[in-house]
């Protein structure tokens, strides 16, 4: 993933316009990507919130042969994994109990295809502190039908012993992975982002928590069928973008039909959640189908490192979304920015107050519906 370009900053509107809290600023040659000609999107996917295994077989790593300690002393990483390897396709559990277990997470433990990991609320898999750029802790890569209950990943951004790069994550989801359901897992202090998702399919994230990770809570760079529902990102902050979701594909990339649903986005220091093609990939990267509905964006955009303003929710670039009953308050910045090539994308019955800026703002965009949203006390002008 690029870092995204730097926002233009938008002439401010009249007096009158900004009392509102929306304004309209459209500029031929926004070079955003033109809506594809294609049927209507389908509808949302379904959330896997309650993920059983298909086994009743279960082994606890702390058993025999794998003999795990948890005793936040010991690197537990090798017996972690044999005991995930022993339950390759057998669609049981492996059972972590309450502990903190060291790992290598420039090994990382790799999840296989079949199984559950089913971590008690008190387990905590800890990265063992590194000096490298790109780390992962737990990897879900190129397999199929994966549960992930419980726990917390926990990165080792206070102790890292590098200075450079933003790939050090807590759980990465990619190798056109399938049917991969993550439930109530909490991934923070990581030296990049909580979560990753990038080629991989029918992905559920629910009640899980991304928080105070240097880059952001989570990144989706191509995937479909997504779903991230009743969740909390806060506290991203160190290295921009600071988002608490980016949705941000590479050149060569899709990400096709997200619901993002439930969720609590607060002080970040970049956008609540970001959603668009960097424009520099510009008909080379491409957004389809992201629902952004019933969600609360608060208190982000506060002392990001980025050298403009941030939002609630940024579309940038990109065609074809919903913004619906979402809660935008009290952001460092813009409530709802849909800037440079937006276009046919709704924006409808949200409640946008006490933002620093305008409340929705629609720049160099055009052929959007903005309607039915309630708008007040947003400060640009004064």
């Amino acid at each position: 993933m690029i870092r995204s370009p730097l926002r233009p900053s938008p002439p401010r509107a009249p007096l009158g316009w900004a009392a509102a809290g929306l304004v309209l600023l459209q500029a031929c040659g926004s070079g955003g990507s033109p809506a594809p000609s294609a049927p209507p999107p389908p509808g949302p996917p379904v959330a896997n919130c309650a993920p059983a295994p298909t086994s009743t077989r279960t082994v606890s790593v702390k058993d025999a042969p794998y003999g795990a300690k948890g005793d936040g002393l010991t690197d537990d990483t090798a017996a972690l994994q044999k005991a995930l390897d022993a339950m390759v396709g057998t669609g049981g559990t492996v059972s972590v109990p309450a502990g903190t277990y060291l790992v290598d997470a420039v090994t990382s433990l790799h999840l296989r295809s079949g199984q559950t990991l089913s971590l008690a609320s008190g387990a905590v898999l800890k990265a063992i502190p590194n000096g490298s750029s790109n780390y992962t802790i737990l990897r879900i890569s190129g397999v199929s039908n994966v549960n992930v209950v419980g726990g917390t990943l926990l990165g080792d951004r206070a102790a890292h012993t590098g200075t450079s790069g933003e790939q050090g994550m807590g759980m990465r989801i990619t190798g056109s992975a399938q049917r991969i359901a993550v439930v109530g897992v909490t991934a923070r202090e990581c030296w990049g982002d909580g979560f990753t998702i990038g080629g991989a399919s029918d992905v559920t994230l629910c009640s899980v928590t991304a928080d105070h990770n240097r880059r952001q809570g989570l990144s989706i760079t191509s995937g479909s069928r997504i779903v991230v529902k009743d969740s909390t990102f806060t506290n991203s902050r160190g290295t921009i973008p600071e988002d608490g979701l980016d949705i941000e594909p590479n050149s060569g990339e899709t990400v096709d039909t997200v619901l993002v649903t439930g969720c609590v986005f607060s002080n970040n220091a970049g956008d609540g959640v970001e959603n668009g093609v960097p424009t520099a990939y510009t008909g080379l990267a491409f957004i389809r189908n992201v629902v952004i509905e019933g969600n609360t964006m608060s208190g982000n955009g506060v002392n990001t490192l980025h050298s403009g303003p941030r939002s609630g929710i940024e579309v940038s670039n990109t065609s074809g979304h919903i913004l619906r009953n979402n809660v935008i308050q009290g952001n460092a910045g813009y409530g709802i920015y849909l800037r440079d090539g937006v276009t046919g994308t709704t924006v409808t019955r949200n409640t946008v107050t006490q933002n620093t800026l305008n409340g929705i703002l629609e720049y160099r965009s055009s052929g959007n519906t903005i309607t039915d949203n309630t708008l007040s006390g947003n400060g640009v002008p004064p």
